[in-house]
């Protein structure tokens, strides 16, 4: 079998810019320090100055010994650090008394020192969190002209910190500086243009911005420079142009423009085939964490290209990919496992034991040691801004997405699983058959409800949650994270959704945490070949260069009776692909089924839809071993568990049946399970998450989605030390306590949050005219 890299799928460059306004990119600090040569510079300035009153001999002093304006550049002089040169005749040739004109220095110089002290009064603001009082501080130097304070201003306005979020305004900002040639404003203007944040997309715009900072030597503008001549939109492809930023940003050490640069050469984009100089920058971004990397390194050992081909150095590689986080690994370590004897398994295991080692606190977590910190306050000077890498929100391409299956690979795959489970101890996920589907004595818990493919809401949430950081890894420790089901259809990022979640599920079990992606209608539907509810363009995110053969030959092999066009309509590029990776032996099926239908939290029973009357007695693990059964075997399906309309993937009584009819059948439930609450998705109640039945059910699909009304919602309920709450839109929220005016309440303070015309408005009219019926 011959693995293939295809040309690698890119993030938009914009997905970078978080690297930039996750640091205060400041001047000196005003310290003790600083106030001392201050003083020292005022009276070298006064001697000076009454030294030569009434003189015009020639002199020349030695080098300046402070700089009063610091300009966001490193070692940049108010004068250049030049010597003071006589000009002619005479320094005063206009006749100003040098006593009167080195007074007015020496206030300057103390305005000065002033405005310093206010920037770093609002710089120790910032670095307590007190972020209205940076922006108070900030504010009057940015309206007097200050680039740093302006910068600072928008990158405040831009995550909403002391503020209400207003993209617009962080523009506005950020354009303040950046035409006082502020290098981080450049930056961030460049990546606004790119992704149409705050400012109308418009590439030329980001070009101008971006090749500005980039000037300057901003890696992460030089990178996304890069890609934007690689993709080329408003016609600016020129890969030589390209290639030369990436160079530029790679050779500084930027891990993604390293893997960047490495896939030019592989693939022969814009310059010739060079394996030895794909190698080479693999190398290099790998060494840093670039989990793609590391797997590209390993499919050239496996197909022996640029390399003597090499099925033990492939498996190390792939297997330190798998361990930094990368999708595609676990299928890639087991393409080249089913090959290699037990002792050579071993071997390739032990190598890459070795080669984590060797790089300590890089590979694991899948980052860079240039991540940015939070405020870079100890920094003596405002250098270009270092972009953190990973393998997700700040690559501007991704690892390329090899094709590893063929119509035949996957009866060798069943044949040799003994194989893979020697191996698949490194893969932090455990296999969920094994377990009951209960946890306890989890600290904190975060439920998360309908996804349906939208990547950027998923994100946002998580982010919400606190459980990722900004460049999309696992920051949330030990919590675990509950996503109910649904993760696939009518949106189309279904596939980006899911590789979110499977490298976040490796990430945070390395922490101690965990990621429970429960089975939900949808995933079920995608593995039974129910495809009404996928979106056309996500059957493109499978489509590769065989796609157009793979379909000709399923037209030729069916001979279906309709026009050719109607079928191909009905089967665009990527539907075959998408088929085979969503069934039960493929790729995302295998993942899908590796998780459960329902599990129990503390006390807490999760899962998608409900238990409706039918099931109430039904144990845990009997209700996700049917599941995953009917779904291995599709002849099981009739009549059973997964496609039963009372059954725990579609039941939607818990959600819209009358409660005073139901609560007899919770309160069975409860006892059932042993818990004292049911979480589910499925069912679209509210767009803030609601509770029924007295608070002991908690409907938390809340139209996450865009599909559905153009409107980012954003809430997730969160449980630890004993409490329940909801975050919405980042606040959060005390659940109600009735169904009447205590929810009313909670549901006005949502809509408060909402941007107008927020969609609970016509939930709360409902129920004002109800409350006011009912006192009537």
């Amino acid at each position: 079998m011959h693995i293939e890299r295809e040309p690698a799928g890119k993030i938009p460059a914009g997905a970078a810019w978080r690297d930039a306004s996750v640091s205060v990119y400041l001047p000196t600090v005003l310290d003790l320090e600083q106030n001392r040569r201050i003083r020292s510079a005022i009276q070298f300035f006064i001697r000076v100055f009454i030294r030569i009153q009434g003189s015009c001999s020639n002199f020349r002093t030695g080098p300046a010994q402070y700089s009063i304006a610091q300009t966001g550049r490193k070692s940049e002089r108010v004068y250049n650090g030049s010597s003071l040169s006589r000009q002619g005749n005479c320094l005063n040739p206009g006749g100003i008394g040098m006593k009167h004109l080195a007074t007015t220095f020496v206030l300057a110089i103390l305005a000065a020192g002033l405005a310093r002290a206010d920037f770093k009064a609002g710089l120790d603001a910032y670095q307590r969190a007190d972020y209205a009082t940076a922006l108070q501080e900030w504010r009057p130097l940015a309206e007097k002209g200050d680039a740093n304070a302006q910068y600072n201003l928008g990158l405040l306005y831009n995550q909403g910190l002391g503020v209400q979020q207003d993209f617009k305004a962080a523009a506005d900002w950020y354009r303040k500086a950046a035409e006082q040639g502020n290098s981080n404003a450049q930056y961030n203007l460049g990546v606004m243009g790119s992704t149409g944040q705050g400012v109308p997309k418009d590439p030329s715009q980001a070009m101008k911005w971006y090749l500005k900072a980039a000037e300057k030597g901003v890696v992460g503008a030089q990178n996304n420079l890069g890609t934007l001549y690689n993709e080329g939109p408003g016609g600016f492809q020129d890969y030589s142009q390209s290639e030369k930023w990436y160079r530029k940003a790679a050779e500084q050490g930027v891990a993604s423009a390293q893997f960047n640069l490495a896939v030019m050469y592989d693939i022969g984009q814009g310059v010739p085939v060079n394996y030895a100089e794909a190698l080479n920058w693999y190398h290099k971004a790998a060494g840093q964490g670039h989990a793609g990397a590391a797997a590209n390194i390993g499919i050239l050992y496996y197909n022996g290209q640029g390399v003597k081909r090499d099925l033990v150095q492939a498996l190390q590689y792939f297997t330190i990919a798998r361990q930094a986080g990368d999708s595609r690994a676990p299928e890639l370590v087991h393409a080249a496992a089913e090959k290699l004897r037990p002792k050579d398994i071993q071997r390739a295991e032990t190598l890459a034991s070795e080669w984590r080692s060797a790089h300590p606190s890089r590979i694991l977590a899948g980052q860079t040691e240039i991540a940015a910190t939070a405020v870079a306050a100890q920094q003596v000077d405002s250098s270009a801004p270092q972009p953190a890498e990973s393998s997700a929100a700040s690559q501007i391409k991704t690892a390329a997405a090899p094709r590893i299956e063929t119509a035949g690979s996957e009866v060798k795959r069943q044949e040799k699983s003994q194989i893979r489970s020697q191996e698949s101890g490194q893969i932090a996920r455990r296999d969920r058959e094994s377990t009951e589907g209960v946890w306890s004595n989890v600290e904190r818990v975060v439920a998360v409800g309908d996804v349906h493919g939208d990547y950027g809401q998923l994100v946002a949430v998580l982010q919400t949650a606190k459980l990722i950081d900004d460049n999309g890894n696992w920051n949330g420790g030990k919590t675990h994270l509950v996503q109910t089901g649904d993760v696939l259809d009518r949106g189309s990022e279904s596939r980006k959704c899911m590789d979110l979640l499977m490298r976040l599920e490796q990430q945070a079990a390395a922490a101690g945490g965990a990621v429970h992606a429960l089975i939900g209608n949808h995933e079920a539907m995608n593995i039974y070949g129910d495809l009404r509810y996928v979106a056309p363009a996500e059957f493109a995110a499978y489509r590769d260069e065989n796609s157009e053969k793979v379909r000709a030959e399923a037209f030729h092999k069916e001979r279906p009776s309709d026009d050719r066009a109607h079928w191909e309509a009905q089967h665009p590029l990527g539907y075959f692909e998408h088929r085979q990776q969503l069934a039960a032996s493929g790729l995302y099926g295998k993942w899908i089924l590796s998780h459960d239908a329902a599990i129990k939290i503390n006390d807490t029973l999760f899962l998608h839809a409900g238990i409706s009357p039918k099931y109430a007695s039904s144990k845990i693990s009997d209700i996700n071993r049917r599941v995953r059964d009917e779904l291995k075997n599709s002849e099981k399906l009739n009549g059973g568990i997964v496609t039963d309309v009372d059954g725990p993937l579609w039941y939607r009584g818990l959600a819209q049946g009358d409660e005073a009819q139901l609560a007899d059948h919770v309160e069975r439930v409860l006892k059932n399970f042993g818990v004292s609450r049911i979480v589910v998705g499925h069912t679209y109640a509210n767009a803030a998450i609601t509770p029924r039945f007295n608070g002991k059910v908690s409907l938390i699909d809340i139209g996450l989605s865009r599909v559905y009304d153009n409107i980012g919602k954003v809430g997730c309920l969160v449980m630890e030390s004993g409490a329940t709450y909801v975050l919405h839109r980042g606040t959060k929220l005390e659940l109600p306590s009735d169904s009447g005016k205590d929810m009313l309440r909670y549901l006005k303070e949502a809509a408060a949050l909402d941007p107008a015309p927020s969609p609970l408005l016509k939930r709360i009219s409902e129920l004002e005219a109800k409350l006011g019926a009912g006192s009537n």
